[in-house]
């Protein structure tokens, strides 16, 4: 395929190919937006779940986001070392640990919490409110019917 050529159209037509390269461009417009804070997608989810849940667990932070559990204790003991999160034992079971957020954390979503958003708008700029509306439902329904394929699924509310 020379550098003049069209795109590959039956790339083009592979859900898988899109929703990959659409997470590349999301991640690309959330980076840009968001690039002060020093925050990435995976951190801003847990900061969000860790202040709607104050004490929730790793893993219960794994379950919520369709996380390896591993990989949400990495990125809590850095958001623990950033000051933002803090860990503590829970009092009922000592073999977990409570995660709450703290004063300077509630600061920093507070600062970022409009770039969120704005990244988010910019991703789906292109579609009419109800397009928008159709995508994210029909997004939706594709993660919740195929969850069980995840390597780490989620937890569903009616599970």
């Amino acid at each position: 395929m020379d550098a003049n050529s069209k795109r590959t159209n039956v790339i083009w037509k592979r859900p898988g190919f899109l929703v990959r390269r659409l997470h590349q461009i999301h991640m690309a417009i959330f980076l840009k937006e968001c690039a002060a804070e020093q925050v990435t997608p995976v951190q801003w989810g847990i900061l969000t779940i860790v202040k709607e849940h104050p004490g929730v667990g790793q893993v219960e932070l794994a379950d919520e986001l369709g996380l390896d559990r591993s990989n949400v204790a990495n990125v809590v003991d850095r958001l623990v070392r950033r000051g933002v999160l803090k860990q503590t034992m829970n009092k009922l079971d000592r073999r977990k640990r409570s995660i709450t957020i703290t004063p300077q954390g509630l600061q920093m979503m507070a600062r970022f919490e409009t770039k969120a958003e704005r990244a988010q708008s910019r991703l789906l700029q292109v579609l009419t409110a109800q397009e928008r509306k159709q995508f994210t439902g029909l997004l939706e329904r594709l993660v919740e019917q195929n969850n069980e394929f995840s390597r780490a699924p989620i937890r569903l509310d009616d599970e």
